[in-house]
């Protein structure tokens, strides 16, 4: 399957600078197969795609083509989130433990509470990024100030 992973920063990217397959460092027991540019249609899509129907709702605004601004909500995505883990979490019984999909979802709610198969690339001063899981990324967020400004760089599609 394939999936796209996003370079996301606090500063502006040049795009000779922008994350692609050989630069971008996967770290041990990566679940990527291969990496690949993709077109920029593509690109703006996976964009698209990655404020309208990935990240919370209302909790960023796209500005521009690469830009977007964090408006905050962090608390309550939190609550939203942790209460999503107990759900899952009450749905695991002894009778169930060896049933994988219920195991898995827990699993899941904790290490990608976004849902989703999209992976993030943050640049983090002073350390080597790897491609990471949506509760990394929310945890990078959750350091972040109302109205701060992120920039997507590099967009590379994935396969797992």
């Amino acid at each position: 399957m394939h999936s796209r992973i996003f370079q996301i920063t606090k500063e502006q990217v040049a795009r000779e600078n922008y994350l692609n397959e050989d630069t971008l460092v996967q770290g041990d027991g990566s679940h990527i197969d291969y990496c690949a540019e993709i077109s920029a249609k593509e690109r703006e899509q996976s964009i698209v795609c990655l404020v309208d129907d990935v990240l919370p709702k209302g909790m960023f605004t796209r500005l521009g083509a690469n830009i977007l601004r964090y408006n905050g909500g962090m608390e309550q995505w939190k609550e939203q989130a942790i209460a999503n883990i107990h759900e899952k979490l009450t749905a695991l019984t002894p009778e169930k433990y060896f049933y994988g999909s219920r195991l898995y979802r827990l699993k899941e709610a904790v290490v990608n509470p976004l849902d989703t198969d999209f992976l993030f690339y943050m640049d983090v001063a002073g350390e080597q990024s790897i491609s990471e899981t949506s509760y990394d990324f929310m945890f990078y967020v959750s350091g972040l100030e109302e109205g701060t400004l992120l920039y997507i760089g590099g967009v590379i599609d994935y396969h797992f």
